[in-house]
C-alpha cells in the first residue's frame, strides 16, 4: 500500500513539473533498486539509510558530479540501469540532528492506546541481531546504539517542546541491559517527568530491568510472542521458550505494566490445532491489548525465498516492483489452509479475546 502511495505520489509531481527530483529510499528500494529506478517516475534510488546518502547526492548533482561514483546510488542513464556498489550504513547516530519536529504539527500527533493528548516516536538504537524466517531485517541487521545521553537530550528537548509520552520504535529496546538501566537512571535523574513504551523480547527482560523501567516512566511492553507452539516458534527461528513468555508477562503485571502482544497465524505448516494453542494462550497470559496477524510472505524474508525457491509461488514482489500500478500481492504464507480460512480464524481470534467477560468487565 505504501508503495502504491509513493507511485502515485511521483506521478502526481512530475505530472506538475517533470524536472522535479524525484528520489525514492526505504525497504522496497533496496530490494529492488534496478526495478525501482527502472520506474520513468523516479530520478534515483537510495539504497541504505538516506540521511547522509542524501545529502551526497544533492551535493553531487549541484556540483555536476557522477552519481555512480557515491555508495547506495541506483539510476537510469541513457536506458541503462546503473546501481553502485556499497551501501551506506551510518555507524555513529549521535551525529544525526534530531528530528525538526517544530516544523511540524506535532501537536496533534497522540496514541490511540496512549495517555497523553501528545506523543511522539523516537529510536535509541537500529538494526536487530535476531533473524526470524517472517520478518526482513532493516538497516542491514546491523546493531548500532545511540548514546545514553543523545538519547535523553533528545527527550529533553521534546518535553521542552511540551511532549511527554513518547514510543521507543526500536526493534528491540531491552537489547542490552547496562545500557537500558543507564538510560532509565539518566531519565530518573534528570527529572524528566514523562511515560513511554517499548517493543521489546520476552528473553531480554528481567526484575531488574522492568524495575528501572517502571521508575522511569515505562507505561506498556510490546512483546513478539508469535505462537505457543514450540515447534513453530523454533521454524521461525524466535529463539524464546513459553516459560520465558510467561515469565515475562508475569515481571510486566507485578509492575503494573501494560503489555501488548503479537501473535501470527498461518505459519508455514502450522496447523489450526496449533493456531488453536496461540488464541488460549494470549487469553492466558491476560495482556490489555493483543494483534493478531494472518502470516504473509513479504520480501526478502527467509520463507518467501524459500517458498520462491521452491516453486509454491512466483515471485510477486519483483513483479510488482516493476509495475507498483497494480494492487500489492498479499499471499498468506499457509500451505495448508486458504485465504478465507485464515481470515475466519483471525475473527475468530480476536472475538475470543477481547468479547471475554474478564476483558469487557476490566
Amino acid at each position: 500500500v505504501a508503495l502504491s502511495m509513493a507511485y502515485k505520489t511521483a506521478k502526481a509531481v512530475k505530472e506538475v513539473n517533470k524536472n522535479i527530483l524525484v528520489i525514492a529510499g526505504g525497504p522496497h528500494a533496496q530490494i529492488y533498486p534496478q526495478e525501482t529506478a527502472a520506474l520513468p517516475e523516479i530520478d534515483y534510488v537510495i539504497r541504505g539509510e538516506g540521511e547522509e546518502s542524501v545529502v551526497n547526492l544533492l551535493n553531487c548533482l549541484e556540483q555536476g558530479g557522477d552519481p555512480a561514483c557515491l555508495d547506495g546510488i541506483a539510476f537510469q542513464r541513457d536506458g541503462e540501469i546503473i546501481v553502485s556498489p556499497g551501501i551506506n550504513w551510518i555507524k555513529d547516530l549521535d551525529a544525526l540532528p534530531f528530528p525538526a519536529r517544530h516544523l511540524t504539527p506535532f501537536h496533534k500527533y497522540h496514541s490511540l492506546i496512549g495517555k497523553d493528548n501528545i506523543s511522539t516516536t523516537l529510536m535509541a538504537s537500529r538494526g536487530c541481531p535476531y533473524r526470524c524466517t517472517f520478518c526482513y531485517i532493516p538497516f542491514d541487521g546491523k546493531l548500532r546504539l545511540r548514546s545514553v545521553g543523545n538519547v535523553v537530550e533528545e527527550i529533553r528537548a521534546c518535553v521542552a517542546m511540551g511532549i511527554k509520552e513518547f514510543f521507543f520504535f526500536d526493534e528491540i529496546f531491552t537489547i542490552n541491559k547496562e545500557r537500558v538501566i543507564s538510560l532509565c537512571q539518566e531519565i530518573v535523574a534528570r527529572k524528566l517527568d514523562i511515560i513511554f513504551d517499548i517493543r521489546s523480547r520476552v528473553d531480554t527482560i528481567d526484575e531488574e530491568v522492568t524495575r528501572y523501567l517502571k521508575e522511569a516512566g515505562c507505561s506498556r511492553i510490546q512483546f513478539g510472542v508469535e505462537s505457543a507452539s514450540p515447534e513453530i516458534l523454533q521454524a521461525m527461528n524466535k529463539k524464546i521458550t513459553l516459560e520465558q513468555v510467561y515469565q515475562a508477562f508475569k515481571l510486566a503485571k507485578e509492575y503494573k505494566l501494560a503489555t501488548l502482544a503479537d501473535f501470527m497465524l498461518g505459519y508455514p505448516g502450522e496447523t489450526k490445532e496449533q493456531m488453536q494453542k496461540t488464541i488460549e494462550l494470549a487469553k492466558k497470559l491476560h495482556p490489555d491489548f493483543v494483534q493478531y496477524a494472518i502470516t504473509v510472505f513479504y520480501p526478502a524474508t527467509k520463507i518467501y525465498q524459500e517458498a520462491v525457491e521452491q516453486g509454491r509461488v512466483e515471485d510477486l514482489w519483483k513483479r510488482f516492483a516493476q509495475h507498483p500500478d497494480y494492487k500489492a500481492p498479499v499471499h498468506i504464507a499457509s500451505d495448508l489452509y486458504h485465504q478465507e480460512e485464515m481470515v475466519t480464524l483471525l475473527t475468530r481470534a480476536y472475538n475470543s479475546f477481547y468479547l471475554r467477560p474478564l476483558y469487557i468487565c476490566q
